[in-house]
């Protein structure tokens, strides 16, 4: 079984009476959410590499691999233990701001530079979604922010601070710099109707079996998260490990696992091949 103890683990029975699902205060302060249903008459699906042209790991073998990763140390969650000079990777912290579909997408950028042994830097989350929104507390999705990161690019949080929205920090300076972390190679629209969302997470799965972290949303939860795992709760069940924005503070390490039907996504965007500018 691939579950661990100290894992958090967010189940079907996870629901909107439930304390956790409510909670807004981590470790005395407040944690925003902010994703919003995408509408795609306006924003349709986009492609870098169609999904449809993704080969598909069969699923008889999915807990084989994920036993490989483990004894291998090669899951995306191991690569960030020790991906900051031999130290975790800290979650980014959105605070009580409705940002977490820049985060989540953010996360994924940052992970897959220490997937492919790159430095280590912190990304500003904040410079994404305040360029976005022209520095308003809106919502969006995983995909609107990824679209903006494959265009402009992300720039470090010493040039645009965590938590700012300060507009006067976008300068052709900031985006030179931005234009060095971008979303390069491979950018996949994983978002399927509803009656498709077996494949869509059996593309997720593949994904996460592959080492390519994936900006995740969910409507039951109104949030935006970063896939990193495909996890075996039990045998032949599966959820995925996901890294939270909530600060180290939320669940084990600003990780927790989805299961059953919380862990199948409405909105899925896997990144791969960004620039990261030391």
């Amino acid at each position: 079984m691939s579950l661990s103890p100290t894992d958090f683990l967010i189940d079907d029975d996870f629901n909107d009476n439930d304390k956790l699902f409510n909670v807004t205060d981590i470790d005395g302060s407040l944690k925003g959410r902010g994703y919003v249903e995408r509408d795609y008459k306006l924003y349709p699906e986009e492609y870098l590499a169609s999904p449809g042209e993704m080969p598909l790991i069969p699923k008889s073998e999915w807990s084989d691999r994920i036993k490989e990763m483990e004894r291998e140390g090669s899951r995306i969650s191991d690569v960030r233990m020790r991906m900051n000079a031999g130290n975790l990777m800290p979650s980014l912290d959105q605070g009580p701001v409705g940002y977490c579909w820049a985060h989540s997408t953010t996360h994924t950028v940052m992970l897959d530079a220490g997937m492919r042994k790159q430095p280590y830097v912190p990304l500003s989350a904040y410079m994404v979604a305040a360029i976005i929104k022209g520095g308003r507390d809106e919502g969006g999705w995983c995909g609107l922010s990824a679209k903006f990161v494959r265009e402009i690019g992300i720039c470090s949080q010493k040039t645009w601070p965590q938590g700012s929205r300060t507009l006067s920090l976008d300068t052709p300076a900031m985006r030179a710099e931005a234009a060095k972390n971008k979303i390069t190679e491979d950018w996949v629209d994983l978002t399927r109707a509803v009656y498709d969302q077996n494949l869509t997470f059996e593309q997720l799965a593949t994904c996460l079996l592959s080492g390519i972290p994936c900006a995740v949303d969910f409507n039951w939860w109104g949030h935006s998260v970063c896939a990193m795992d495909l996890v075996e709760v039990e045998p032949g069940s599966f959820g995925i490990r996901i890294l939270n924005s909530w600060s180290d503070g939320w669940g084990d390490k600003g990780m927790g696992v989805l299961r059953g039907s919380k862990a199948l996504p409405n909105g899925a965007v896997a990144t791969r091949r960004a620039g990261i500018a030391a």
